[in-house]
């Protein structure tokens, strides 16, 4: 009974001790915004010009949204690494990409219908 209860004790430590090891996720230094704008700015643009090429091929604009932000994964699957690797947990890393390319789809979704609804006229 002892071993057990020992055991339960050393996971959660560490456990305790490998979540303390991560880095605040408020706390950016000025080199990884930086590094998060550009990574924001491109992804932003690759995902819009690819929108725009895909056009004139799909008259769906949810389906063009969906192949333009698959594109461009790469280049949030890259702010993922290097989050992590700057130490930030892979929790914080998967919640910011995501928040980031759920903007990214929301504006470039409401981009295209008025888009397109003003090249039906």
């Amino acid at each position: 009974m002892r071993a057990i209860l020992l055991a339960v004790i050393c996971i959660v430590s560490i456990n305790a001790l490998a979540e303390s090891e991560y880095r605040d996720s408020e706390g950016f230094n000025q080199e990884e915004n930086l590094m998060v704008r550009q990574a924001k700015g491109e992804y932003e643009y690759c995902v819009n010009e690819y929108a725009m090429s895909q056009l004139e091929n799909q008259a769906d604009p949810r389906v063009v949204a969906d192949h333009s932000m698959k594109h461009c994964a790469p280049v949030l699957e890259t702010l993922y690494t290097k989050l992590v690797e700057n130490n930030f947990s892979p929790d914080f890393g998967k919640k910011f990409v995501s928040g980031i390319s759920n903007r990214t789809a929301n504006k470039l979704l409401s981009n295209l219908m008025m888009y397109m609804a003003t090249q039906q006229r």
